[in-house]
């Protein structure tokens, strides 16, 4: 009967149309961006989806008619569910997999009716999580429901059904279902009890709102409740989950909310999830029905329209879309500052709580690895989480609108390091209170103002950030060397455009300050020098301060792992914020002369005085200003600066050690190879201490080795004690054994950051060193040198100092704390006192339930934390429980019961522990400030320690080296001169059977200058690097590898080797050459050695000629030290015979003529060498015999035709008979007779400059 059919449509349709516009608001509009499905039918489910209002009772019957009208005129459909009524009546619950419907077997009715039902649960679903901060495991599942929906499928019951775990949290509160009319019959009842159970779902919750809940709900955000009329109730713990209850704070731990209690509102406002049900709609059902909006008020349809702004959006955080700094500088672009970032104002409203408390931190550390603490673990967001998914593959996953990545809280210091290895910076945000701190912060605080949402979650402050030149902890110190930190100032102002540096050195593990001022020359030679020595890991400068070539120089020595920290003008301290700091800083600590002030009325006296000497210069003060404002920065300034360990640096001071410049460390290879690595370097072979700060000690010793010739031999002396009493090695090795970093951990319990497993160490390993110092001293008191016996002896006692610290304390080996002697901290009595007293009064209240019950009861406690104590436990099988108990949980065996009557004890019991904890971590650090007055103590006991650890290092290198091995005889003189009978070099010595020794003789009564000459290959660098080892080893004041060894002391050792370019700089070989040649020139004194290789050949033939002759003639004639001069020019062999201080010698070779191989004989002799042999070399290398050949002749015509016209140019002018280098000597004695020039002041320069020319005058005149 297709005409009633379609009558009955029209009525249902007429009712359908009554029952929308009764609900439509005046001017509504209607979406019309989908067009209405032909002949498509209202169903159950789109009366659900469609926000509620308030409905009058005549409402309720027209939405019930209307409803039964629609549901009679369906077809019937075989359901998918094992329910027997239709699927349009059923709520399915969700799932991951929802429960197929076969689409094409439906009607069109049905096919809406079904398709509608599915989307309307996936956006109910969106409704309760679109503004949540929850972190739950129902985020990630594909949930299509909420667990409050009354639902008659079997599937409800499931315990592993998502909706019946949801089912313990009800976000919604249900309201009584609507009264039936008098005029329905018993299925028009049914059926409009189903509708108006389905409209109670969207009247809004007499608790506050649910969205402002589920924002501030996160469970590791502790959202505490405002009410204190809140009251518990006996529940299961299923129930009490779902159910107010008067707790305040939710743990870290548990992942569960709890709903604020139900309050009834004069005047209900509008649910607040209905925005995201707009949103829902619009995505989930606009595409069917046209009046998907028609129930939205104009703003609530513009908060939708924003919402799907947002969620089609990549990234919910559209300030990370285009990055810009604080000032609104893009990367790339000049004056940008990677560490911070800007966020728009509008940005922070749309924020959660916890949110705005991380873009808070972020926004300033930008540029930093940020771990969260959230209870137990840590947790990275956004590009934090992005970079450590990238990086180590950690899982990323999404934590409602933030990417995430978590690690447990323990690992935290591998994940640091690994983050630290790849170059970030990482910092740590911690809890800064317990969940119970927090409630009990909110009630007492409660009133006063200051609420609101920031204040409702646990606070959370940055600890501490680290990067690799700042590392204080001693997980993440990997390099038992130093880790420098370097400040630097650079100012142009000196004289003749000549830069002067401003500089502040950190080792932030010992908390050593140093300070350094100096003006450099050209070559940039000292702060060159002072990089190589420090080999900084962190470089701190202020944009635009350092010249060019001053950060081409930095980058083309400093390791690519070197962190570059640039400030911006604004940032850092100036001269006088420097000295209002430092005032301030160290005035606090010594409020007695806080308001006296030195001579200059600046500085306070109660600053350390190496700053004080150095307050004039203005660039030191600035570079120690900036790392300050950096160290604060890192939430580590007052930790290390209160330390008071300030000390002058001054890289290349002449006075009682050798200069070892940056290029000499470089190419002898002192500390690295020319790889950068330590393999192959003296520092390798020599440093055999055994204890950290033993070998830090000795790497400063490398750099800096004596001159006085009186603490050479007391050094001396010592080692050969050492190496002559092997019981006493034994002595000391059984004390250095296992001994901790002490001079670390003193600079970490200064800062109160010292594990207390690692203090009672300290103390161990300090009463152990004390004895053992006694010890050794008692034992060298036999020795013929009374150096160790002196060094030993200086070791203060340190057993006063451990009694006074350890009588003031008790070590509770289960928990690891440090607690107080009773009667020594009355606060912690007092808290304690009040402990045992609750703990009795429970105990008590369990002997009264036991006679109560009749049965033997006992306390069950969590096994970690405060959060579940004094719950009592009884068996299994006991009957007769009070009615008022709440079952808490259980096992076969036993049951678990909360006692209401118990809980305000318990609290109280809570609150008690609470601050116990707070009065142990206090009396910690007391305690740990007890034991850092005597700092000065234990450091020089360590200081006592690291010496010897040094000089049984020297020791042991000595006898190592093998035979032969000598002591080197030193002595007093105005200039220097080495003899080395048989010298080898340390460590080819040891890779290599059959190493070519070599006799070694400079100064004295031979020439000072030794014109070295012979092939490539032939054994000239190895020689002259082999003399500098060995004086270096001579002037630390061990043996060295040589059968005799005697030499006046040197001042400096300045080399010249190797052909290299300086791209970073601009300098092309030669440049880099000449460079060099200059310091040597300038810095050379009689007592300097120096090494001079091939100078002169990244040029023309004849100019690299004149460069290398002029050279040679200032350093013999002039300069007057020791010094190596190798070079393939031989005709300066014939321009120098002349000479007095020259002596030609060169490194033997044999030619087999037969077999036309050239043999290398690595043997230094007196003498010229006959050729450079330059195409046997070439054909060692494998050059093409035709190419090599060719080149034979070449090379014969070449110096066939040089000679011819040297020859010639003698015939032809008397003038040619003298060198021009003797030329320029007559010249010079003419000024001198005229006055036009002094003689130096050295006296033995004077000396040695004119007996010098007076020989030369004597050969001349033999020509």
């Amino acid at each position: 009967m297709p005409p009633a059919s379609a009558k009955k449509n029209s009525e249902d349709n007429m009712k359908q149309k009554s029952l929308m516009n009764f609900f439509a608001k005046p001017n509504a509009p209607a979406s019309s961006s989908v067009p209405a499905t032909k002949n498509a039918s209202v169903t159950n489910a789109k009366a659900t989806s469609t926000p509620a209002r308030k409905i009058s009772t005549s409402t309720k019957s027209q939405a019930s008619e209307s409803t039964k009208a629609s549901l009679t005129s369906k077809p019937k459909l075989t359901p998918k569910t094992p329910d027997s009524r239709l699927s349009s009546d059923i709520d399915t619950p969700p799932t991951s997999d929802p429960v197929p419907i076969d689409v094409d077997m439906l009607s069109d009715n049905e096919d809406a009716s079904v398709k509608k039902s599915t989307n309307t649960r996936l956006t109910k679903r969106k409704i309760v999580l679109a503004d949540s901060d929850e972190e739950d495991e129902a985020l990630t599942a594909k949930s299509t429901t909420q667990a409050t929906y009354r639902t008659s499928s079997p599937e409800y019951y499931d315990k592993s059904s998502p909706s019946r775990g949801r089912a313990k949290k009800p976000r919604i509160a249900p309201t009584p279902s609507l009264p039936p009319s008098d005029e329905e019959d018993d299925e028009g009842a049914e059926v409009r009890s189903q509708f108006s159970s389905r409209l109670t779902k969207f009247r809004k919750s007499p608790a506050k709102s649910t969205k402002k809940k589920a924002r501030a709900s996160d469970d590791d955000d502790f959202i505490v409740p405002d009410s204190d009329s809140e009251k518990e109730r006996p529940s299961s713990r299923a129930s009490s989950r779902s159910k107010s209850s008067k707790s305040a704070v939710s743990d870290d731990e548990s992942a569960e909310e709890s709903d604020a209690p139900v309050k009834k509102s004069a005047k209900p406002k509008r649910p607040p999830w209905k925005k995201s049900g707009a949103a829902g709609a619009e995505t989930g059902s606009g595409n069917r029905l046209g009046g998907s909006t028609m129930f939205l008020t104009k703003a609530e349809q513009r908060a939708q329209e924003k919402k799907t702004e947002k969620k089609t959006a990549d990234d919910p955080f559209n300030f990370l879309v285009d990055v810009r700094d604080k000032d609104g500088v893009r990367p790339g672009e000049p004056g940008y500052d990677p560490r911070t970032l800007y966020i728009p104002k509008k940005s922070w409203t749309d924020f959660t709580p916890f949110e705005k408390q991380f873009w808070e931190i972020k926004q300033n550390h930008f540029d930093t690895i940020l771990f969260f603490q959230k209870g137990k673990f840590l947790e990275l967001y956004e590009d934090d989480a992005r970079i450590g998914h990238r990086e180590f593959d950690l899982k990323l996953t999404q934590r409602v609108k933030m990417s995430m990545v978590g690690v447990p809280e323990m690992s935290f210091n591998f994940w640091a390091a690994k983050f630290l290895g790849k170059g970030y910076k990482v910092g740590r945000v911690d809890q800064a209170e317990t969940a119970l701190g927090a409630e009990m912060r909110l009630a007492k605080n409660k009133g006063t103002k200051g609420g609101g949402e920031k204040e409702k979650i646990v606070r959370r402050e940055l600890n501490k950030v680290y990067t690799n030149g700042t590392l204080v902890d001693e997980d993440l110190l990997t390099d038992e060397q130093a880790g420098h930190c370097v400040s630097l100032r650079e100012s142009t102002e000196g004289k003749d455009g000549l830069s002067s540096f401003g500089v502040c050195v950190l080792d932030s593990a010992t908390s050593q300050f140093s300070l350094s001022a100096f003006e450099d020359d050209v070559c940039t030679t000292k702060l060159e020098t002072m990089m190589r020595q420090l080999r900084p890991k962190e470089v701190i400068f202020t944009k635009g301060n350092l010249s060019v070539q001053t950060t081409r120089l930095l980058k083309s020595i400093l390791p690519g792992s070197c962190l570059w920290t640039s400030l911006r003008d604004v940032e850092g301290f100036t001269y006088p914020q420097t000295i209002k700091e430092l005032n301030s800083m160290f005035s606090e600590a010594d409020t007695g002369e806080g308001d006296v002030m030195d001579e200059d009325g600046e500085l306070s006296s109660a600053v350390p005085q190496s700053i004080r000497d150095m307050a004039s210069f203005r660039g030191a003060m600035e570079a120690l200003g900036a790392l300050i404002w950096y160290l604060r920065q890192l939430n580590i300034d007052k930790d290390l600066l209160t330390m008071r360990n300030f000390d002058v640096y001054d890289p290349m001071k002449r006075g009682r050690n050798v200069v070892l410049d940056g290029q000499t460390l470089a190419h002898v290879e002192v500390l690295f190879n020319n790889e950068g690595t330590e393999d192959g370097s003296l520092h390798k072979l020599l440093g055999r201490c055994v204890t950290p700060f033993g070998k830090r000690l000795f790497r400063i010793w490398l750099c800096v080795p004596l001159r006085e010739v009186k603490d050479i031999d007391a050094r001396l002396d010592a080692v050969e004690d050492l190496i002559s009493h092997a019981t006493f090695e034994q002595e000391f090795t059984e004390l250095a054994k296992g001994l901790p970093d002490l001079e670390r951990i003193v600079s970490r319990i200064h800062a109160n950051n010292c594990k207390v497993k690692d203090f009672v160490k300290v103390l161990a390993a300090f009463k152990k060193l004390s004895r053992g110092l006694a010890k050794l001293a008692d034992s060298s008191e036999s020795f013929d040198s009374k150096t160790i016996l002196g060094l030993l002896r200086s070791a203060p006692d340190l057993t006063p100092n451990l009694k006074n610290v350890e009588s003031r304390f008790t070590l509770d080996k289960e928990t690891d704390e440090l607690l107080p002697v009773v009667g020594k901290d009355e606060a912690y009595d007092e808290v304690m006192g009040e402990i045992e007293e609750l703990e009795k009064t429970l105990d008590a209240q369990l002997k009264k339930f036991e006679k109560k019950t009749g049965y033997n009861l006992t306390w069950w406690h969590s096994a970690v934390g405060n959060k579940e104590i004094y719950l009592i436990q009884t068996k299994a099988a006991d009957k007769g429980i009070p009615n008022d108990w709440v079952k808490n949980g259980g096992t076969k065996a036993a049951n678990r019961w909360i006692v209401p009557s118990l809980q305000p004890i318990i609290r109280s019991l809570k609150e008690a522990r609470e601050n116990r904890s707070a009065a142990v971590k206090s009396f910690k650090g007391r305690l740990y400030a007890e034991f850092d007055t005597d700092r000065g103590t234990w450091l020089r006991a360590v200081r006592v320690l690291a010496e010897l650890d040094c000089l049984f290092s020297l020791a042991k290198a000595s006898v190592a080296m093998g035979e032969p091995s000598c002591r080197p005889e030193f002595v007093e003189g105005d200039a220097a001169f080495i003899e080395f009978e048989e010298l080898r070099h340390p460590m080819l010595a040891s890779l290599r059977e059959g190493f070519v020794a070599n006799d070694i003789k400079l100064g004295g009564d031979v020439g000072r200058v030794a014109l070295l000459t012979g092939p490539n290959m032939g054994g000239k660098s190895t020689a002259m690097r082999m003399t500098a080892t060995g004086v270096i080893m001579a002037q630390l004041g061990m043996l060295v590898p040589a059968k005799s060894a005697r030499l006046c002391p040197v001042d400096a050792i300045l080399t010249r080797m190797g052909a290299y370019d300086n791209m970073f700089s601009h300098s092309s070989t030669f440049k880099v050459e000449l460079d060099e040649c200059c310091k040597i020139l300038r810095n050379a004194t009689p007592k300097s050695l120096v090494i001079l290789d091939e100078l002169g050949r990244g040029t023309s033939t004849y100019d690299g000629m004149a460069i290398a002759g002029a050279v040679l003639h200032e350093i013999a004639t002039h300069t007057l030290p020791l010094a190596f001069f190798a070079t393939h020019y031989g005709s300066l062999t014939d321009d120098f015979a002349y000479h007095p201080n020259i002596r030609n010698m060169h490194m033997s070779t044999m030619l087999d003529d037969e077999k036309h191989e050239l043999v290398f004989l690595y043997k230094l002799v007196d003498g010229v060498a006959s050729s450079s042999f330059g195409t046997h070399v070439a054909k060692l290398a494998g050059v093409p015999e035709e190419v090599v050949k060719r080149a034979e002749v070449v090379s014969a015509d070449f110096a066939k035709q040089f000679k011819a016209k040297i020859d010639d140019r003698k015939k032809k002018s008397l003038a040619s008979k003298l060198p021009l280098v003797a030329q320029a000597d007559f010249t010079y004695l003419l000024s001198l007779a005229m006055s036009n020039l002094k003689l130096p002041d050295d006296p033995f320069k004077q000396r040695e400059l004119l007996k010098g020319l007076k020989q030369a005058v004597h050969s001349y005149v033999k020509l």
